[in-house]
């Protein structure tokens, strides 16, 4: 028995190991294919939500975003989910994505360690909302398709669970406009191998039918729609498609959006930091020209029309009914009720608003807006630069920009001229535009959409407080005066009557304003909603004081701040304190060159300073400097693209920037500069003024880290190029630039500059930039008088190349001139083509003289609160590129 019993619990002993060894082989197997089908165990870290550069971005651009939990280890990497079907494999802490489609995306990652999964961020899903990106050519034949859900059936899509229905509704944002075109079909792809082609009912446009959709297993999904249009003549088609991610969770995994840790603060209170030392030039909307005054100028006074959201050609009416029509025309009932536009577009009837009201009470009439209007072209010849310029340039025959209508106080042709350019009836409660060609509607409401120039006044309160016209020749002439600097009414300067959505409840100079609602804001327009918030605008002294602002809970909106600041803004988004916002602008940065500097004003900034006042008339020192600066380094290392993984910019050659109608690709211009540094010495010595001693600072905007880092390198780079040359990089108020803006009285020989545009056309750019007259030429000393006469000088000096080389820039000079008038008249027209080839000539010679050095273009970014919203929830009404970083107050939201 005993042997018997050895031998049966030997075999029970080895039947004992053996299960003992499988039970360990499938617990160790179960334990690591735990981390690997994310099974909720404890062992799993619950990671911090990928924080992108931009929560929107644009079709098939890149796209950056940083992983708060990656620790940068050899033995670790993470798996990002990117919400189009598709995972993206990362071995550090930043990671590039690339959406080809529009969409709602989702996106989360998991990090292994080691080859373990010891994290993951599913229940802190990002949104990412990519928007389409059509090529002109395409667009006719094009629709973007959109995918929504039924709100009743599925109320917190995007997040399902297992074997729920998921409602899907198709459609779209506007059909094709081609020719014979039209939508054709609907074809679905629900991410999970199903795929289902739907036909388009020809009369809606819509599909014939929406799916419904049920997922038996977890995950996170990429529905795609694509729309086929076809010609119908033809046969031919084409295709777009959008992607919506959809998370389904089970018990073993589970979803969930990213949201924030605490309550709304001060939910009727906005406050926006600014990095802009020293504040807006003025409050006046026919004398303020800066980008900083712009953005209470928009908030402050109505237009007649306003920019339609983020679009830079779709218009709504604001102080205007109605957008007037050509086909109103025919009927003088609707005429005069509706607005009208003729046929032959030279005369434009604009219907006043009724209801609308003043801050201060006074009803808002066609009599107000006529009164503003006339002030605005009596100002267009102000100095510095004003923006009268903008609308008088369609009024008044021949008219030069940046000059004064008026030119003596018996002017009669003149004030003949802007007297018949507008007329108002306040019976009708209309405003009538008389322009003495055709124009296009867009080339008119664009001047009509910027309150810097066409925001509308109290003609009562003007009279009152001594800023009244008095309608003569004389009293025009010396109205006109009220437009220069030193002679500015400065009440409309700094405490106007508003007559938009918010008006200026205080003002502490270069510190601060307070804007708060104007209690006569009408209530019945449904896109301008009454505001119910006040708004603190700081104007802060540097960067990292708003940055702090906007970190501690100070601040609900932060602006302006250097690129450098993108690592602790992404790091606080990942923390769920701030929410980016990436967008394209239409803003440009350069240095300008003073080619006639007042050495009397520069000697009182610093004693030390000396350079002839002709340094840089001279063409071949601009080009000497514009290749001793290093647009690689800046570009990638001091804006910070490659530096910290971000696109801040693109490095421009021109002002006609990308996205502007007529822009030509450095590609196709010639002479742009780059860094050569014995290229610069070169042309300095040939230049004959390699010998001269000057010491002169390089001025840059308050808190404008960036371009003083730039500046600092230049300085470098020019001092060992010459090492006569001592530049010093000097920091300046913004409002203090703006007042050295004066011809014959700017003592700053380089400064820089941003473009912000007043309208989406190539005019505003080479008009202000190049032009004899331009708001930056002419303070910058750009004459061809100037020219021929320092031509003349060296010529009574025996110096034959420097009398022949000014006497050839002064013959260029007139050339671009010439070619600047003829291209915008073509673009009038109508005539793309002459204004293409016009514009093309006029930017290849500006380049060739190196009136300039071209920076960049800038991406802008709104860096807001997580518990901030726009208007409609649409991130796109506060990206406007006219509007750049300015907020529209009335569509901000807490």
């Amino acid at each position: 028995m005993n042997a018997y019993n050895r031998i049966r619990g030997t075999k029970a002993h080895k039947i004992l190991i053996i299960t003992l060894v499988v039970l360990i082989i499938f617990s160790l197997g179960y334990y690591i294919s735990s981390y690997h089908i994310k099974n909720k165990s404890v062992e799993l870290e619950s990671l911090r939500p990928i924080s992108p550069a931009s929560l929107m971005v644009v079709a098939g651009q890149n796209l950056t975003v940083y992983l708060p939990n990656f620790k940068n280890n050899e033995n670790e990497y993470a798996l990002i989910f990117v919400g189009n079907g598709s995972i993206v494999n990362a071995t550090n802490n930043y990671a590039i994505l690339n959406y080809v489609y529009p969409g709602n995306y989702l996106i989360y990652y998991e990090l292994y360690q080691n080859g373990f999964l010891i994290g993951e961020s599913e229940n802190n899903l990002m949104k990412i909302v990519v928007t389409p990106n059509i090529p002109l050519n395409l667009s006719q034949y094009l629709t973007v398709p959109t995918i929504t859900f039924n709100s009743t059936e599925n109320p917190t899509a995007p997040l399902f669970n297992v074997s729920q229905k998921i409602y899907l509704i198709g459609s779209f944002l506007q059909p094709p406009s081609g020719q014979n075109m039209t939508i054709y079909e609907y074809v679905w792809n629900f991410g999970n191998g199903t795929i289902k082609t739907i036909l388009a009912n020809q009369t809606t446009l819509l599909p014939e039918e929406n799916p419904v959709v049920v997922y038996n297993k977890p995950g996170l999904y990429a529905v795609s729609l694509t729309i086929i249009t076809k010609n119908v003549s033809s046969g031919k088609t084409y295709n777009y498609t959008t992607y919506q991610s959809i998370a389904v969770s089970s018990r073993s995994l589970s979803f969930n959006i990213f949201t924030t840790y605490f309550d709304t603060p001060n939910s009727k209170l906005i406050i926006s930091a600014e990095n802009v030392p020293g504040g807006p030039y003025s409050f006046d909307p026919q004398i303020d020209y800066d980008a900083i005054g712009f953005e209470e100028l928009l908030n402050i006074y109505s237009t007649l029309v306003i920019y339609n959201g983020s679009s830079t050609t779709s218009f709504l009416p604001m102080a205007a009914a109605y957008l007037p029509t050509v086909g109103n025309w025919s009927n003088i009932t609707a005429r005069y009720l509706y607005g009208a536009i003729s046929p032959n577009y030279t005369v434009y009837i604009f219907k006043i608003r009724p209801g609308l009201y003043f801050s201060n009470g006074d009803p808002l009439t066609a009599y107000d807006v006529w009164y503003s209007f006339i002030r605005d072209m009596l100002f267009a010849g102000g100095t510095p630069g004003t923006p009268g310029w903008i609308l008088t340039q369609y009024l008044i025959p021949n008219y030069t920009p940046f000059t004064s209508v008026i030119t003596s106080p018996n002017d009669t042709q003149g004030f003949d001229e802007i007297m018949n350019a507008i007329t108002y009836n306040n019976q009708t409660d209309t405003v009538t535009f008389h322009l003495y060609k055709p124009t296009a509607p867009q080339f008119l409401f664009t001047a009509l959409a910027d309150p810097e120039g066409t925001g509308i006044l109290d003609a009562k309160w003007l009279e009152q407080i001594g800023a009244g016209i008095n309608f003569t020749p004389a009293g025009f002439y010396a109205y006109q005066q009220q437009a220069n600097e030193g002679n500015y009414n400065t009440q409309v300067q700094w405490n106007p009557i508003s007559s938009g959505p918010y008006m200026i409840k205080s003002y502490t100079p270069g510190e601060s304003v307070v804007l708060s609602p104007n209690p006569y804001w009408p209530t019945n327009i449904s896109y301008i909603p009454k505001p119910n918030d006040t708004v603190i605008i700081y104007w802060v002294k540097d960067p990292n004081t708003a940055y702090e602002m906007f970190a501690s809970g100070q601040a609900d909106i932060v602006t302006f701040l250097p690129s450098n600041y993108i690592v602790p803004l992404e790091q606080l988004e990942s923390e769920g304190q701030a929410s980016l916002y990436e967008f394209p602008s239409l803003n440009e940065y350069i240095f300008a060159f003073t080619s006639n500097i007042n050495n009397t004003i520069l000697s009182s900034l610093n004693p030390s300073y000396h350079i002839p006042s002709y340094y840089f008339a001279n063409p071949l020192v601009r080009k000497a400097f514009a290749y001793a600066f290093n647009y690689t380094q800046f570009i990638n290392n001091i804006l910070g693209n490659a530096k910290y993984h971000f696109n801040f910019g693109e490095q421009i050659c021109g002002v006609i920037i990308q996205g502007l109608p007529y822009y030509v690709p450095p590609s196709e211009l010639s002479n742009c500069p780059t860094f050569n540094l014995t290229y610069a010495k070169q042309l300095m010595e040939e230049s004959g003024f390699y010998n001269i001693s000057v010491n002169f600072p390089i001025i840059v905007s308050s808190g404008d880290t960036v371009d003083f880092t730039a500046a600092e390198m230049w300085a470098q780079a020019l001092h060992e190029m010459d090492p006569n040359i001592n530049a010093v990089p000097l920091y300046m108020p913004q409002t203090t630039i703006m007042s050295y803006q004066i011809p014959g009285q700017n003592p700053m020989p380089i400064y820089n500059l941003e473009w912000v545009p007043d309208y989406p056309l190539a005019s505003d750019f080479v008009n202000a930039l190049y032009l004899l007259s331009g708001d930056y030429a002419a303070p910058n000393g750009w004459n061809v008088s100037y020219f021929e006469n320092l031509s003349k000088y060296f010529a009574s000096q025996g110096n034959t190349f420097l009398a022949n080389l000014f006497e050839n820039e002064s013959e260029q000079y007139e050339e671009l001139n010439n070619l600047i008038i003829m291209a915008n008249n073509a673009a009038l027209q109508g005539n793309t083509s002459l204004a293409s080839l016009y514009y093309k000539e006029a930017e290849q010679l500006a380049i060739d003289q190196y009136l300039y050095v071209y920076e960049y273009q800038p991406n802008l970014q709104w860096v807001i609160k997580p518990y901030m919203y726009a208007f409609n929830n649409q991130i796109s009404y506060q990206e406007n590129p006219i509007n750049a970083e300015d907020s529209v107050f009335y569509w901000w939201f807490k």
